[in-house]
């Protein structure tokens, strides 16, 4: 089998990171647990999340696996945005 040789293997293209990148994902490997949550996990308690966030109560204390998944993930952290303002809207519609 023809391998690449290394004058070849340094020609190709190396992906790019900047910096903004590399920090974003040393401060997500900073805060992954050991028992962290999958997206589906935490969708699963997002609605109660939400709630607890929503009445003031101490939901980073109650549901710590479920702040620190939202923390790290942008689109659970969307989809709790999008209910956190749906239940607040209907709230003040009452």
């Amino acid at each position: 089998m023809n391998q690449p040789n290394e004058s070849a293997m340094s020609q190709m293209a190396q992906p790019e990171i900047s910096q903004e990148h590399l920090v974003n994902l040393m401060q997500r490997l900073e805060y992954t647990m050991e028992e962290a949550y999958s997206c589906e996990e935490a969708f699963a308690l997002l609605d109660e999340y939400v709630e607890l966030v929503a009445t003031d109560e101490e939901a980073k204390r109650l549901m710590p696996l479920v702040k620190n998944h939202l923390d790290m993930c942008p689109d659970c952290q969307d989809e709790f945005e999008i209910l956190l303002h749906i239940l607040k809207t209907a709230d003040s519609d009452e």
